[in-house]
């Protein structure tokens, strides 16, 4: 294995839908961004364009093709499935408060790696889809990207690089860029920094 190379990725979660502000479950299905919603990212597109990534990836979905359009005009952007949310099957749309009293979704809370809402995904086969991303990417031997997705696939990958279960804890903010820097060591890849940009210095571990 090759150790002491690094990378630096810009984690970035999609503007804000109608979905997530009613704080429904929004995985697979495919809504667009709330109107207005992008002007959040003016000042992460600002930085972007400072620091100047050439690679950028994004989740086929459309909230995040609309997202991506908007902070990367003039650059290409991969698409790929693989960078989308968790499916929450026959659960999308509903909210915990429609949930609340079903006995399988509270199984799913306790467990969610091992089960899956009906007819959705579960954790594990989420993670194994984003781990073959990852696994891809940086096989490339890159230097930097932009990666536009999701809330989920956000904290799934920073949890990857930090070797922690700490999904939950995990900050995915709207209109901002998790930016986590990665280097490659004998035991694997491991996080060495990790923020919120752009912001005052805001540093995650």
């Amino acid at each position: 294995m090759e150790s002491g190379r690094t990378v630096q990725l810009f984690l970035i979660r999609h503007g804000l839908t109608q979905w997530n502000a009613e704080r429904r479950y929004l995985g697979h299905s495919d809504l667009p961004v709330s109107s207005g919603s992008l002007e959040e990212y003016i000042q992460l597109k600002t930085f972007l364009h400072e620091y100047s990534t050439a690679n950028v990836y994004s989740s086929d979905l459309l909230r995040c093709r609309e997202t991506a359009a908007f902070l990367f005009p003039h650059q290409p952007v991969t698409y790929d499935a693989r960078l989308r949310e968790l499916h929450f099957g026959e659960w999308e749309g509903r909210t915990y408060e429609n949930l609340k009293h079903c006995s399988m979704y509270s199984s799913w809370l306790d467990n969610w790696e091992s089960t899956g809402p009906p007819g959705g995904e579960t954790g594990v086969s989420f993670q194994d889809r984003v781990s073959s991303f990852l696994k891809e990417f940086l096989a490339g031997k890159p230097d930097a990207a932009a990666i536009v997705t999701h809330g989920g696939v956000i904290r799934q990958i920073v949890s990857s690089f930090l070797n922690t279960p700490e999904f939950w804890h995990i900050s995915a903010p709207f209109g901002k860029a998790v930016a986590l820097r990665a280097e490659e060591r004998e035991e694997g890849w491991t996080c060495i920094s990790l923020s919120e940009e752009p912001a005052a210095g805001k540093e995650l571990m």
